[in-house]
């Protein structure tokens, strides 16, 4: 790449030490079906420092599943040896020398390119680097990838090439000794792929050892590779420099035509082991005995050994996994998700916009009827409807944003940036203000406006009820942006909330129901709920209520608790409920993340 040195000085700093990889019989097994199905089969090779290395092969060779494994993101199902410069070397420390960029890249939308590099330093870099130090090191990366002209844009704004770049950045932060690559032009033009490319070579270039799958590149495109290593069937058919590629095959009987792309060829001819070609078998063969061959003369010792089946690649609390502290993981965390959740209209201006509007719509319908007794029922039905916003307005809005955030938060924490308890306290404490904003505003709007009794101890009663209410619905949410897809979630929570409305006592009451049915409503959190704000508005010694016609049958207030079949002085067990089902869901919800990360392993 063409840098123009007197405007930008680009100090990446070399690596001092070259890195091979190695990697010996590695397999890896998936359940499909209830049978094992082996992908990679005691597959061996080396990647070699300061060379560019490309993975070819048929679709469904297995490329994409040894560059999983090889950077740890695979890690159940696996066995065999990985060596890192002939040399023993620990999980935590392997995971820390390695970069892995995968196919498609989720990346937080409302987020600047250099913002992005900067929390990713943040996160990446020890404690001890200077900020001035950080600053540097994202200016050399955005200079380095030919960023400059959109370091200011949001990652949602940024064309297909410009996101690929970032994402190569995000892991050269830290300045990593490995770098896999998994198909980096894919959904890219032809100039695009040359300049991602051309950047990878100047990545290995500087002594590191970068690989990558690339899916039937150009003629133009391939001679930037250095080596080429080719996967059929879970086995290496080639693996050796792009310019002895053409006599191998030669040697085996298969002639490439003059002029025709040798990415092409290679594919072809690795298409024919499906035809049980015995030539192609002959030169996989060939190709393993000379990989061992070449490995067993440099003796390496024994190495990484990834049995995963019951552990994961890298555990927690293992010597100093992470570059930084806890706590900065949890401010850096809370910091970007503050930033992004204010940039978000949907989770800022729709959502206040939504519970002003509906306030004002709720406040003028059921105006002023919260002292009149004739209007008790209208009153109480309110109530409910309150409850009803409050959920769905909260928890319906996180459902839509979190799953993507979900694969964000499953690569950074793959890459070894943070601990699952960093990121989920970060969440729940970013999120929190905003929720309990919108809700404030939608209660006293709805408050003063339907006439309910203004009494400041009933004022706080019915918010303490509305905010506990809102923090259950936020976490329900987020539960099920975490569990489910974008596509099943909207319709997950609204069936899952029926059953919890059908029991909280307004629907039918708690006497009416039938003895089995009964014990349902001890866990309905609408029940607490509804309680709850029929406690604090007709609870509690409150006097008779007004009446404007002849006679009101729920002129006092303790009639209207006898016909909800609702015992007085209840609302702090209904704030314990509340309680209780909040700190439940809290714990569903980290169980959830670590859920979701093993999926994915």
């Amino acid at each position: 790449m063409d840098v123009d040195k007197n405007s930008v000085e680009i100090t990446i700093p070399l690596m001092q030490t070259g890195t091979n990889l190695h990697f010996q019989n590695l397999t890896y097994q998936v359940r499909q079906r209830k049978e094992q199905k082996q992908l990679l089969k005691n597959i061996s090779g080396t990647f070699r420092t300061g060379r560019l290395t490309a993975i070819l092969g048929p679709s469904g060779a297995g490329k994409s599943t040894l560059l999983n494994v090889l950077s740890g993101f695979k890690t159940q199902g696996v066995s065999g040896n990985i060596i890192v410069n002939n040399e023993i070397i620990d999980r935590q420390r392997y995971r820390q020398l390695v970069a892995y960029t995968a196919q498609d890249v989720t990346l937080l939308p409302n987020i600047t390119l250099r913002e992005n590099l900067h929390y990713a330093a943040d996160l990446k870099l020890a404690h001890e680097v200077s900020v001035a130090h950080k600053v540097k090191i994202v200016n050399d990366v955005i200079a380095l990838l030919g960023l400059q002209k959109c370091a200011h844009n949001q990652s949602q704004l940024l064309s297909g090439g410009e996101k690929k770049r970032l994402s190569i950045g995000l892991e050269l932060v830290s300045n990593p000794k490995i770098m896999f690559f998994d198909e980096p032009t894919s959904g890219l033009d032809s100039v695009s792929s040359y300049q991602v490319i051309s950047y990878m070579k100047d990545l290995a270039r500087q002594g590191r050892c970068v690989i990558s799958v690339v899916h039937q590149p150009s003629s133009e495109l391939l001679e930037l590779f250095d080596d080429i290593y080719v996967v059929v069937d879970g086995r290496c058919m080639y693996q050796g420099s792009l310019d002895d590629l053409i006599a191998t095959f030669a040697e085996a009987g298969f002639n490439c035509p003059p002029y025709y792309n040798r990415a092409d060829f290679v594919l072809k001819i690795a298409a024919q082991y499906d035809t049980k070609c015995g030539e192609v078998e002959k030169l996989m063969v060939k190709s393993e005995k000379s990989i061992t061959a070449a490995m067993n003369l440099g003796k390496p010792p024994k190495g990484i050994q990834p049995e995963f089946e019951s552990s994961e690649f890298l555990v927690e609390g293992r010597g100093p996994q992470y570059p930084i502290s806890w706590w900065n993981q949890f401010t850096t965390l809370t910091r970007r998700t503050t930033l992004g959740t204010v940039r978000n209209p949907s989770l800022m201006g729709l959502r206040f916009f939504g519970h002003v509007l509906f306030g004002l719509t709720i406040g003028f319908v059921f105006y002023n009827i919260g002292n009149d007794a004739s209007k008790v029922l209208s009153n109480i039905s309110l109530l409910i409807a309150f409850l009803m916003f409050i959920i769905f307005a909260n928890a319906m809005t996180v459902i839509l944003t979190f799953p993507m955030e979900m694969a964000v938060f499953v690569r950074e924490h793959k890459s070894n940036y943070y601990s699952i308890s960093a990121y989920y306290f970060s969440k729940l404490v970013a999120d929190f203000p905003w929720m309990l904003a919108g809700v404030t505003g939608f209660q006293l709007i709805m408050y003063y406006l339907s006439g309910q009794l203004n009494e400041t101890d009933r004022i706080i009663m019915f918010w303490g009820i509305c905010a506990l209410f809102g923090w259950l619905s936020q976490v329900y949410g987020l539960i099920a942006g975490c569990l489910f897809p974008i596509e099943v979630s909207p319709f997950i929570v609204p069936a899952s909330i029926i059953p919890a409305l059908l029991f909280s006592g307004f629907f039918i009451r708690y006497n009416e129901l039938f003895d089995f049915f009964k014990p349902l409503t001890l866990v309905s959190y609408f029940r607490y709920g509804f309680e709850g704000l029929v406690q604090a508005t007709y609870g509690h010694n409150r006097t008779e209520l007004g009446c404007e016609e002849i006679f009101c049958y729920y002129r006092k207030t303790s009639k209207i608790l006898e016909a909800l079949h609702m015992e007085p002085n209840r609302y702090w067990t209904d704030v314990l409920g509340l309680g209780i089902w909040i700190l439940f869901l809290h714990i569903v919800l980290y169980l959830s993340l670590r859920l979701r990360l093993r999926w994915n392993r």
